[in-house]
């Protein structure tokens, strides 16, 4: 079991250092396409598709950076009641809570996915963009954080057998 868990989070890791490149790129590009409506707006003619582009970039960006933030344990928890719990209730607590965020992650997939098929024919005012390639970035967070969320059970339940063990 525990060779399995290695396995996973070595895949989870590869998975992470990617997406931290791409949440990079998207903020880089968001950057540079600001800067450059900024300076068409002042000296020239403002350009039409910017801020569009940016904010579907952001959305995409700040999706993908959730991902990030759920493998690194770093969204907002309210801890000091488990933190007060002794270590068999704090890890039944622990492993309870990650099968909820799976749930909700499932059914955040499944809403993600409703979302895109009702937006099967509509496209971005200015790009044109298909807008279901705007809304993929929803399912697809929420099955990496899926992903996520099953590493940190099973290596949750590798712990607790260990340590009984």
């Amino acid at each position: 079991m525990k060779q399995c868990y290695t396995q996973l989070n070595k895949i989870s890791d590869y998975i992470n250092s990617i997406i931290k490149v791409f949440v990079f790129l998207i903020l880089a590009a968001m950057t540079i396409i600001i800067t450059m409506q900024i300076i068409c707006r002042v000296f020239f003619t403002a350009l039409s598709w910017t801020e569009e582009l940016s904010r579907y970039l952001l959305v995409w960006g700040s999706l993908l950076a959730a991902t990030v933030a759920y493998k690194q344990g770093s969204h907002i928890a309210i801890t000091f009641i488990v933190e007060k719990l002794k270590d068999h209730k704090r890890k039944v607590v622990t492993i309870l809570s990650t099968i909820i965020t799976i749930i909700f992650f499932l059914i955040g997939i499944y809403y993600g996915i409703r979302m895109i098929s009702l937006q099967i024919y509509q496209t971005s005012p200015a790009l044109l963009i298909p807008m279901r390639i705007i809304y993929l970035c929803l399912p697809l967070s929420f099955l990496i954080m899926l992903y996520y969320g099953i590493v940190n059970l099973v290596g949750e339940l590798t712990i607790s057998k260990e340590i009984k063990g």
